[in-house]
């Protein structure tokens, strides 16, 4: 499609970008189920068991009843949950409603999916949603003695009111910008995601979390259909088809996170659909009763959303339709949908229509997003998922006279160069109806693909067994995709997952070699993140020959670093990383640039003789051209001076005492380890005076013969220094010379970098010193591991191994520095790499649910009160408190005798409609729709007449006779024919 989303529009509202999503649903645990699912044809719906519906508690006597529906669409791990990564205690995650605690699953769900870090968002993130009803508080809190003695009521609110529903998101989450809780029944989600969109398109917040979610308590019991009832006769939900019968409720939710389609672009997120369009309204009045639907309402509430898309009708190819699957309610909805999409048009059936219901079940205040979840992936991956259960369309539907056809397979979905455009509708008990128009999102610019570049990915969790399961989830997912791009992975990792203390981390090149790294134990770096480690940069005064050409091609930090230190020194970049003299402190002077640029802040620096320049020159003690200058001095000078170079395994004051006169210490580099100059021949057969030979080694590396450095050696190195003015230091670091924190004497001092040449290096001392700092990360910049491997004799055992930045081959560059880098974070170093990149959806975090649940007390025995007399029908029609005018008490009442005679059928009904109504006084001609029935009250007046006189009422019958007289009339007729029959 073009990326041009105003090709077609008409001066529409501001477009909003769906960029994570998230559900919980039955049947699929995550939003990848979901699709699955949904791709698959596959229906949630579970049968219960007899013995599984015993267990729940429901009487037999209910179960033999033909109208026992033993049917659900569940929702697992319901009692479970995470309190620990959302930061509640056990207690308050038992008291806190499950809806509550799934809702702010799902909202932690959908930032990861969008790759979204809440802590790392500069701008205001608002949440917009409501749930189901109270059960869990009043069936099971207040129903637990124990806990209610200890509890107070604003605790339990606090975790069950519907006020804190999306404020218990934002507080666990620290998010700030609006929180509102929507309540419009089953509309509630749909219309949370409008609000949103407008909240958006107001400015009130920069990215918006938006859904619902609905559990059902106790959920594996099935239920009791009646006549009449929007629950289905059978179990099945069908929508728009001519045996559809009803819906059932499921438990469930989803959540989608919403953000202006223009900042999407402009930050590399993931597009899944765009809102082009939304509206809500209400019927009003204007309907049969405040629970039935409204064709005018849903009319306007659909056209307004295309007015505010600014599409035509004509292009919306596919509608998620609020459909139940009742034979009324679909009617009506397909009637307005026609009005509108049909309006002036005499094309038919371009249209397709769907409900997810027919896959999940009626999720109540969750329907709505999940149906908007179900179009928007659909409008991703080009594919529109069946409807399930149609056969043959409901003849009172008229679909062959309207613009819309059941899709009933799935289905590919194609519109040419046209985008993909659908809408998505939800209708509420109470007339609150939402409409949203979407489009598909834009094609995202190419990845910039750099094959062969290693890359850092970085994964954490709360537990050891929460990050190896999503090491091994994240290796599933980058395998099942193939050749993903590792950049865009990288740094979805690394900038939208939050940071936990159990750490794993692995540098791979490629698809394959990253999945094999993941699955590696040896290839995978893990621990445990130390609270703020102390981190010390060390520095060598050798390099080996040219050192950090890859880095140099690869990093922009330490590119511009090596050209600083080029353009100071007067020479090519790549000449002075291999120049003998200066390549050593070139390189790791830029190493450090780069680590700071990625956030390290090191605690102090320690170099290894001239390596004390680097951190001298980060610190301001040397303007970077004086520090170069002195290091080629220092050099040339040492390799005038040089002498035989072997390092001996022995403590220095013991090793003094042992060294002939000719033999100087030139370094202490650990407690028993020292670098000594002098002749190889007594070197070599140096002994203790027991004879033991020490164990010497003769190093490659130059070093300057204290012997052979002489006084006018010392005058130019000193005057050089006096002129380059050297400073205090604006941040510590650790002499050399004295293995402790340098002084800005000591620094502004022109005879202290003289005795560099020819006095010791205190480079074990320097080691000792920083470990007495705490938790400490040693960090080698520039070329080779050699300072590392000497940290390593003193660093603790059970503390991090010192880490080197580049390694001698210059291929080896990156994987080597970017391994250091995910020791670090591993470490709990905080890290800020450089690099953009695409947000791209990722496995989320794996959540350790264990039950937090209340149960209610068991049931105690209760002694049941003898039934109240029933009100009767006076000489003036009128309901009135007594038996009735015959004497004989109501049908059903404990009195009751078999043969007794039958009492006046509307002598019984009367008191029916006062229990369900309100109403003391029923008159003979009063229409039970008039005086406040509803068709909800009027399912259940078919139940209460069923079991009064053993008859059933359909809901036609109820309002083809609503008056008192005329429905206790159709009561005798049907009980005589009943009789007829018998």
């Amino acid at each position: 499609m073009s990326d041009d989303l105003t090709d077609d529009r008409t001066d529409g509202a501001e477009p909003i970008a769906v960029i994570g999503m998230a559900c919980r649903v039955p049947g699929a645990p995550d939003l990848a189920g979901f699709w699955d699912n949904l791709v698959a044809g596959r229906s949630a719906r579970t049968e219960l068991s007899r013995e599984r519906l015993l267990r729940a508690g429901v009487p037999a006597e209910q179960l033999d009843d033909p109208d026992f529906v033993p049917v659900g669409y569940l929702l697992d791990d319901v009692e479970d949950f995470d309190a620990g990564l959302f930061g509640l205690t056990p207690r308050e995650a038992a008291l806190a409603d499950p809806q509550h605690r799934l809702f702010l699953e799902l909202c932690h769900s959908a930032l990861e999916h969008a790759g979204w870090d809440p802590a790392r968002f500069p701008g205001d993130i608002g949440v917009y949603g409501g749930r189901g009803m109270e059960t869990y508080r009043w069936q099971h809190i207040h129903a637990n003695r124990a806990i209610m003695a200890v509890t107070d009521h604003t605790t339990i609110g606090n975790g069950n009111h519907a006020d804190t529903f999306t404020t218990l998101a934002s507080y666990h989450l620290n998010l700030r910008g609006p929180s509102v809780g929507v309540y419009t029944a089953c509309s509630t989600s749909l219309v949370a995601v409008h609000t949103a969109a407008e909240a958006l398109r107001a400015g009130e917040c920069d990215m918006a979390l938006a859904g619902g979610v609905s559990i059902e308590l106790p959920a594996d019991r099935g239920y009791l259909h009646r006549e009449g009832a929007a629950d289905s006769a059978d179990g099945h939900c069908r929508p728009f088809d001519a045996a559809a019968s009803g819906v059932v409720a499921g438990s469930g939710g989803g959540v989608v996170l919403l953000k202006r389609l223009a900042d999407a672009v402009d930050d590399g997120d993931q597009v899944y659909a765009v809102v082009l369009g939304n509206a809500v309204n209400n019927d009003g009045a204007a309907k049969v009763g405040f629970t039935a639907s409204g064709v005018a309402g849903q009319a306007a509430a659909v056209a307004n959303a295309l007015a505010t898309a600014g599409v035509d009708p004509r292009t919306v190819t596919y509608v998620e339709a609020s459909a139940t699957g009742s034979a009324l309610g679909d009617a009506i909805e397909v009637e307005a949908l026609t009005s509108v999409y049909g309006r002036s048009r005499a094309d038919r059936q371009w249209c397709a229509l769907g409900s997810v219901k027919s896959n999940i079940g009626h999720l109540s205040q969750g329907a709505g997003v999940v149906g908007l979840i179900k179009t928007a992936l659909a409008l991703h991956h080009g594919r529109i998922p069946a409807s399930l259960g149609y056969t043959a369309a409901n003849p009172a539907l008229n679909l062959h006279e309207s613009p819309f056809y059941v899709n009933a397979a799935l289905a590919t979905w194609d519109t040419g160069t046209a985008p993909r455009r659908a809408a998505v509708s939800s209708f509420g008990i109470g007339g609150t109806n939402a409409h949203v128009v979407l489009q598909q999102g834009p094609n995202r610019a190419p990845a910039v693909l750099e094959p062969g570049r290693p890359q850092a990915l970085i994964v954490s969790a709360r537990s050891a067994a929460a990050r190896d399961a999503a090491v091994a989830r994240l290796a599933d997912h980058l395998a099942a995709a193939g050749d993903p791009d590792l950049a865009d992975v990288a740094f979805t990792l690394r900038a939208g997952r939050a940071e936990h203390p159990y750490r794993a981390a692995v540098v791979a090149t490629g698809g394959p070699d990253v999945v094999a790294a993941l699955r590696d134990p040896q290839r995978r770096q893990s621990g445990i993140a130390v609270a703020n480690p102390r981190v010390v940069l060390l520095f060598d005064d050798q390099a080996p020959g040219p050192v950090g050409l890859g880095l140099y091609d690869a990093e922009p930090k330490f590119a511009a670093a090596v050209d600083g230190c080029a353009a100071a020194a007067g020479r090519d970049a790549r000449e002075l990383l291999a120049d003998p003299l200066l390549a050593a402190f070139t390189a790791g002077y830029a190493t450090a640039r780069l680590w700071q640029s990625w956030g390290v802040r090191p605690a102090t620096m320690l170099g290894h003789g001239v390596g004390e320049y680097v951190a001298a020159t980060l610190t301001g003690v040397f303007d970077l051209a004086d520090a170069l200058r002195l290091v080629a001095l220092h050099g040339r000078l040492v390799r005038e001076a040089a002498g035989t170079a072997f390092t001996v395994s022995a403590a220095p004051d013991r090793l003094a005492a042992l060294l002939p006169p000719q033999a100087s210490i030139v370094a202490v580099d650990g407690p028993a380890t020292c670098v000594v100059t002098g002749p190889a021949e007594l070197l070599e057969r140096l002994t203790e005076p027991s004879g033991r030979k020490i164990a010497t080694r003769r190093l490659r590396t130059v070093h300057a013969s204290p012997s052979a450095v002489t006084e006018a050696m010392l005058a130019e190195l000193t005057n050089a220094v006096a002129a380059a003015r050297p400073a205090a230091p604006s941040s510590p670091y650790l002499s050399c010379r004295t293995g402790l924190p340098v002084t800005a004497d000591q620094t502004r001092d022109p005879a202290y970098w003289a005795g560099l040449l020819h006095e010791p290096v205190q480079f074990g001392p320097g080691v000792a010193t920083a470990l007495t700092g705490g938790a400490t990360v040693f960090l080698e910049c520039g070329p080779g591991r050699r300072l590392a491997g000497l940290a390593q004799m003193q660093a603790p055992k059970d503390g991090p191994a010192p880490l080197h930045s580049l390694p001698t081959d210059p291929a080896a560059d990156l994987p080597t520095c970017y391994a250091a880098a995910a020791a670090l974070w591993v470490h709990g170093v905080p890290l800020t790499f450089d690099g953009t990149g695409r947000r791209v959806p990722l496995p989320g975090y794996p959540y350790e649910r264990t039950r937090h649940w209340i149960d209610p007390d068991p049931p105690a025995a209760v002694q049941i009160p003898p039934a109240a007399t029933a009100p009767s029908t006076a000489r003036d029609g009128a309901a009135t408190s007594g038996t009735a005018r015959n004497g004989t008490p109501p049908t059903g009442s404990a009195t009751g005798a078999p043969g007794a005679a039958e009492p006046e059928v509307a002598a019984v009904l009367a008191p029916i409609w006062t229990s369900l109504l309100g109403i003391e006084r029923i008159k003979p001609d009063d229409d039970f729709f008039a005086i406040g029935g509803t068709s909800l009250t009027a399912v259940q007046l078919v139940a209460q007449v069923r079991a009064s006189f053993g008859v059933r009422l359909s809901m036609r019958l109820i309002f083809d006779a609503p008056t008192l007289d005329a429905m206790a009339r159709t009561i005798e007729q049907r009980r005589a024919a009943a009789k007829a029959k018998a």
